[in-house]
């Protein structure tokens, strides 16, 4: 007969392989209801619902295949949980009523909403934003509503809460950005894993990665049409992204402060600002394509954090990597001084390198010709 000390110790050995395996929630935005418990038979209809009951080892399945989720996912204190998005999208957008417009004459509408977070504005038309060539980068004023084009926006604030939403042309199946990032964490969280989940229509980044968010993994997923980054990790995260597609986004990726980042066969494409931003921290870029219509395709420079002292340099290792303007213009790829860049196997076209670091090129072409820095790393 076993004692009761082996007894007990079994038992928690049970429960620890209990706990190591998980259990799955299961989250349907069409079919759900926050009140259910999480089962296939029984999903939620919120991703967070889910996200805030998981523990460690559990996994949350996003369905149906390929919705449209008019949702944000908060990560914070979260340790070893997988997001399975099984295509999903996370819209930062609301669709706007087809009635209750103020017609202004001339196909000119408007419509009173609240205003917007960081007063930045998408508005959405047949799922293709416009934000009217603004971005945090770029502040251009608002043409006057008088003189806007067919297909074109202006927004004007009224007062602390509110502004006029003035559109010209039809205002059949709008949207309207209202939340900030398709995924966001802050705090600490550990081994935290992403899978095959998209953002789009954020009024700040896709992802959001914030705090000490430390072992972060991102598969197979798209970051684009943002008004600020595609994908942005901050603090002291750490970050691994695989197959990662980000477009027309202000920048495709930044990645500050003391954030540590991997990319491995990611494109970044169709920026505004800077396709790939790196201030201080470690970085690598394995098997990436870079095809840049911002003007600057790579920056690398120091970066801070005002909690941590000190500068965080900037290393960034770029292997197997093609860099190339979408176009007949060349394209930045700008490494500052106390910053260190290793290009290995790269393939650089219409690509202008301004180097004030330390720079080191093993293999590599630019414009076709063996690429020879003038200064390597010692």
């Amino acid at each position: 007969m076993m004692s009761v000390r082996i007894q007990l110790l079994l038992a928690v050995v049970m429960l620890s392989s209990f706990g190591a395996h998980g259990r799955d929630w299961y989250v349907n935005n069409q079919t759900g209801a926050d009140r259910n418990g999480g089962s296939p038979a029984t999903p939620f209809k919120t991703a967070q619902v889910a996200v805030n009951r998981a523990q460690a080892g559990d996994k949350i399945h996003l369905l149906p295949q390929g919705a449209i989720y008019r949702q944000q996912i908060s990560i914070r204190g979260k340790t070893n949980i997988v997001i399975l998005g099984n295509g999903v999208t996370l819209t930062g957008a609301d669709a706007l009523p087809d009635t209750g417009w103020e017609e202004m004459g001339n196909s000119l509408h408007r419509r009173r909403l609240k205003r917007t977070q960081f007063d930045r504005h998408l508005l959405v038309r047949d799922g293709k934003a416009n934000r009217m060539g603004r971005s945090p980068s770029i502040n251009r004023d608002f043409p006057e509503p008088a003189n806007l084009k067919t297909g074109e926006f202006s927004w004007q604030q009224v007062d602390e809460k509110t502004g006029w939403l003035y559109v010209r042309g039809s205002v059949q199946g709008l949207e309207w950005s209202v939340r900030a990032a398709g995924v966001a964490t802050s705090g600490a969280s550990r081994g935290v894993t992403i899978r095959n989940l998209h953002a789009r229509h954020a009024l700040n980044d896709g992802y959001n990665i914030h705090g000490d968010c430390r072992g972060l993994t991102c598969l197979d997923f798209t970051a684009y049409e943002n008004f600020d980054e595609g994908f942005s990790a901050h603090d002291t995260s750490t970050a691994s992204v695989v197959r990662g597609r980000f477009w027309s986004n202000d920048h495709a990726v930044a990645d500050v402060n003391h954030a540590d980042t991997d990319y491995e066969e990611c494109v970044f494409r169709d920026s505004l600002s800077t396709e790939v931003l790196f201030s201080g921290g470690k970085h690598t870029l394995k098997n990436c394509r870079i095809i840049a219509s911002a003007n600057t395709a790579l920056s690398l420079s120091t970066g801070s954090h005002p909690k941590i002292e000190g500068k965080s340099l900037g290393v960034c290792r770029v292997e197997g990597c093609r860099i190339e303007s979408a176009d007949n213009s060349p394209r930045a790829l700008r490494i500052a001084a106390e910053c260190t860049a290793v290009f290995e196997s790269c393939e650089l076209k219409l690509v202008t390198v301004s180097n004030r670091g330390e720079l080191k090129v093993v293999n590599s072409e630019l414009d076709g010709s063996d690429w020879s820095p003038s200064r390597d790393v010692p």
